[in-house]
């Protein structure tokens, strides 16, 4: 084909897709070319090159020109978008040349457009065009009622009649100049109109410049924010302080809101607000914040409260988290009387308001009780511990308050001294030497008063004393002071090594004599207890030790003749930890040695009879405790 333009003769075509004359073509859908030139004939050859550079005549694929397809147009399917020139190119045969008639055109894609939808308040939607491909978009709301011409990026507000409660929301795309639509739908539900709010509860957690408060909110919306106003006391107008983000419940009972100055009463109302931008007219009762103060006087606390009047039904006021008094709402003071010196008590006032719906309550303010009165005088109770050391422990009146004891002790009926300052009820006494001892006590509480002196009261102090060639043991005691119902009964307990009572044993008077003590224990320890009258108190005397003496038996003959009667020569006694023995004969040789106190000799040696006569014996013996005793002898070996 001879490429070479003739001058003063032009080309012309027309694009055509679905069937509309187009500038702009889309992908995916074939577009035809038309010939609108002046001159045409059938004998003409036309083609067209799609591009998307321009044709060149002296450099082109004669296979990638467009060709007349068998109905007799020129039809062609871009795949890709972007800018294309298209090229009409007319052979005219015959000498008379080729004509080239370049356009140039835009493929573009037709995605689905992008759209959000937001539901507004007063059934209204709002559609938000987030595609920015399409020149314009038309919206069809679902009910009719179509909106073209709509500019991407562009927000529409459309509200929606009638009671149905959701639509689906059609939005397509156009190019100028193209004939390909496409378009994508999206569902919304739209909001009800919310009931009135209320604010069941408010509570000042923290009373300060940056305090915090806690708010339960009732009657909510899900979908709608929820702005929270406070009331500007110099313009008496409500001014927003915080708005949440769209709730999903109908109850939020744990919201906090922080840095805020707590310490005068504020007003609070909220009111919801939609995702549109629109805060709707519909109010909850207001609530004022309470703020409470107390003052202490002498066993007594003077409470007043403060808030912003209105629709407040009553008042209740609390210590330590009960009840002490509801109150009418007129009333704005309490006094509690009848407080215990340096005792804690922390105090809440909750008013009830808005026909019960609505509950205020304050921050919790805390004092500690002052007194002048002179408290009641402590009991004294006083006890041996296992260490044979006093415990002297002063019992306060119910509701009295310790900063600081005094204890005073007395030895053996000499006057009272100070003995020790503590602020601890308990006090232990090492008292060395051990001796008759009595202790008395007072306290000063926490308003710095002092109490009168307590009760006097003595442990009661043993002694032991083993009689001389004598196994027996005589005990006396003192008695015990200090029960206020007096002394029920007493009680001699006989203790092991670790301190376990092994016997017991009731006594009257102040002495006992031990006669049979025991024949497993060589250490003996004894103590006296003592019980009160209703047998509610006890008390323990001190510990005494004696050391039973080691007992050992040694036979000074025996006849070893089956008779029954002294046939072996065996050691015995009491209280043996160990022993060892050893048998000489006349000519120093050992005829029997045994470390074992079941083993006896039976007057033989290597299973012979030795002959009868003197024979001498070493014995060493370990006691219990330790003590170690030889005894060296002879004993007769009778035949």
């Amino acid at each position: 084909m001879a490429a070479i333009p003739v001058v003063g003769q032009q080309g012309c075509f027309r694009a055509f897709q679905n069937g509309q004359e187009v500038k702009v073509i889309c992908v995916g859908i074939p577009v035809f070319f038309e010939d609108c030139s002046s001159d045409q004939n059938v004998k003409y050859t036309t083609f067209y090159d799609p591009g998307p550079n321009a044709f060149d005549p002296q450099n082109y694929e004669q296979s990638k020109l467009v060709n007349r397809g068998a109905d007799g147009r020129f039809q062609y399917t871009y795949t890709k978008p972007g800018k294309y020139i298209i090229t009409q190119i007319i052979n005219r045969g015959g000498g008379q040349n080729t004509t080239i008639e370049p356009q140039a055109f835009e493929v573009v894609a037709t995605p689905p457009p992008g759209f959000t939808l937001q539901s507004c308040a007063s059934r209204s939607v709002q559609v938000t065009i987030a595609d920015t491909g399409y020149d314009q978009y038309d919206i069809d709301y679902g009910d009719n009622t179509v909106v073209r011409g709509v500019k991407a990026g562009e927000q529409t507000r459309y509200t929606y009649q009638g009671t149905t409660s959701s639509y689906t929301i059609r939005v397509q795309g156009r190019y100028t100049g193209s004939s390909c639509e496409t378009s994508s739908t999206s569902t919304d539900t739209l909001l009800p109109t919310p009931p009135t709010p209320i604010i069941a509860q408010l509570e000042v957690l923290r009373e300060a410049a940056d305090g915090e408060l806690l708010f339960a909110l009732n009657n909510l919306q899900p979908g709608y924010r929820y702005v929270l106003e406070r009331r500007n006391m110099a313009s008496g107008n409500f001014e927003a302080i915080y708005t949440s983000a769209p709730l999903t419940q109908t109850r939020w009972a744990d919201f906090r809101i922080g840095n805020v100055d707590t310490r005068q009463p504020i007003k609070f109302r909220i009111r919801p607000a939609d995702d549109c931008g629109n805060q709707l007219p519909i109010f909850s009762e207001p609530v004022s914040s309470l703020v409470l103060g107390v003052q202490t006087g002498n066993e007594l606390a003077n409470l007043r409260w403060s808030g912003i009047a209105g629709g407040v039904q009553r008042y209740q006021v609390y210590r330590d988290g009960n009840q002490l008094a509801e109150l009418n709402s007129n009333t704005t003071t309490y006094t509690d009387p009848n407080l215990k010196c340096g005792q804690n008590y922390c105090y809440q006032v909750i008013s009830t308001l808005n026909n019960g719906q609505s509950r205020s309550i304050s921050a919790s303010r805390c004092i500690q009780a002052t007194s002048t009165a002179t408290p009641p005088a402590g009991y004294l109770y006083s006890t041996y511990d296992e260490n044979n050391q006093v415990q002297i422990t002063l019992a306060v009146p119910q509701g009295q308050t310790v900063s600081l004891v005094r204890y005073q002790r007395s030895i053996d009926g000499v006057p009272f001294t100070d003995l020790a300052t503590s602020e601890q009820a308990v006090y232990t006494d090492p008292l060395q030497p051990l001796n008759p001892v009595c202790y008395r006590a007072n306290y000063t509480n926490l308003c710095e008063r002092s109490a009168p002196l307590s009760n006097t009261t003595c442990p009661i102090y043993l002694i032991a004393q083993p009689q001389e060639n004598s196994p027996n043991i005589t005990l006396g005691w003192t008695g015990y002071v200090g029960f206020p119902d007096g002394v029920g009964s007493y009680t001699l307990e006989l203790l092991d090594t670790n301190n376990r009572v092994v016997r017991n044993l009731p006594v009257s008077g102040n002495t006992y004599l031990e006669r049979n003590p025991s024949d497993e224990l060589q250490e003996v320890r004894y103590r006296i207890q003592v019980t009160s009258g209703n047998g509610s108190a006890r008390s323990y005397s001190n510990i005494v030790v004696i050391q039973q003496p080691v007992q050992v038996h040694i036979p000074n003959a025996f006849t070893p003749n089956d008779d029954g009667l002294n046939d072996v020569f065996e050691v015995k006694g009491r209280f043996i930890k160990s022993f060892s023995i050893k048998v000489y004969s006349h000519m120093g040789q050992v005829v029997f040695a045994s470390d074992d106190r079941s083993t006896s000799w039976d007057g033989t040696n290597q299973g012979k009879p030795m002959p009868a006569g003197a024979y001498a014996y070493e014995v060493n013996i370990v006691s219990n405790s330790g003590e170690t005793k030889q005894r060296i002898g002879t004993v007769t070996l009778l035949r």
